[in-house]
C-alpha cells in the first residue's frame, strides 16, 4: 500500500535536510520528490498548488500539507511521538523550542555571508558580516552540553533544526577551529545514520565553497 506521505525538496536547501532527518529519525517511509532548483521546479504547478510561495520543503501527510520547516519538525513529532525527538519534561521542551527559534539566527548571519560572496566573488566579505557571523556561532559554542547536543543530553529537535546549518557552513569553507565543541559536534552529527543517509546528494563528489574559511 502506498503511503500518503510525501516531502518535495531539494538538494542542498539545509530546511528541506531538516525534514529528512527527522523523518528517518522516526523511522517513516515517504514518497521523496527530489526537485531540480536549477529548472525552476520549486515554481512548478504542482508544488504551488501546495506552497503558493514556490518553497521546499513541501510535506504532505495524508490531507495535511505542512511548507515551513520548523513547523513540519513541530508536525512529525506531534503526529509521530515515538520515537520521540522531544526531552520528557516542560522544561526540557522548553530549551528545545528555544533552540529552534535561534537557529534562524544562525542561518541568517551565515547567508548574509554567502550571499555577498554570491554577488561579489572576488570581493573581502565586509567584517561587521563576519563579526556577526563569528557572535552567532559563539552563542551556539556555549550550547553544547557534555554529553554533546545542543539542548541537553540526548539528540532532540534542536539538533535536527540547527545542525544541518552547520555542517553547510563547513560545505563553504567554515573550519570552526575556534570552535571546537561545535567541531565536535558536527562530526557526531555527520557520523549519525539519518544525517547521513540524507547528506544533499549533489555533494557527493563536488567541492565546496571557501566562502566562509574565515570562520
Amino acid at each position: 500500500m502506498a503511503t500518503e506521505r510525501k516531502l518535495y525538496w531539494g538538494s542542498g536547501s539545509t530546511p528541506a535536510w531538516r525534514v529528512l532527518i527527522a523523518l528517518k529519525e522516526k523511522g517513516l517511509e515517504f514518497d521523496s520528490r527530489l526537485i531540480e532548483f536549477s529548472k525552476g521546479e520549486h515554481k512548478s504547478e504542482d508544488i504551488l498548488k501546495l506552497n503558493p510561495r514556490g518553497q521546499v520543503p513541501t510535506f504532505v501527510d495524508g490531507d495535511v500539507v505542512v511548507n515551513e520547516s520548523l513547523a513540519a519538525l513541530l508536525y512529525i513529532q506531534d503526529k509521530y511521538p515515538s520515537p520521540s525527538l522531544l526531552p520528557a519534561t516542560v522544561e526540557g521542551r522548553a530549551l528545545v523550542y528555544q533552540r529552534l527559534q535561534e537557529s534562524s539566527n544562525l542561518q541568517d548571519k551565515a547567508t548574509q555571508v554567502i550571499l555577498f560572496k554570491m554577488k561579489n566573488a572576488d570581493a573581502d566579505v565586509p567584517q561587521e558580516k563576519l563579526d556577526a557571523a563569528k557572535n552567532e556561532l559563539k552563542y551556539w559554542e556555549s550550547y553544547v552540553s557534555e554529553e554533546g547536543f545542543i539542548a541537553g543530553p540526548d539528540f532532540t529537535l534542536a539538533d535536527v533544526a540547527a545542525g544541518p546549518f552547520l555542517i553547510a557552513m563547513q560545505r563553504f569553507g567554515a573550519t570552526l577551529e575556534d570552535f571546537p565543541k561545535l567541531a565536535k559536534y558536527t562530526e557526531t552529527l555527520k557520523a549519525r545514520p539519518s544525517v547521513a543517509e540524507t547528506s544533499p546528494p549533489h555533494w557527493k563528489g563536488t567541492p565546496g565553497k571557501d566562502w566562509l574559511a574565515a570562520l
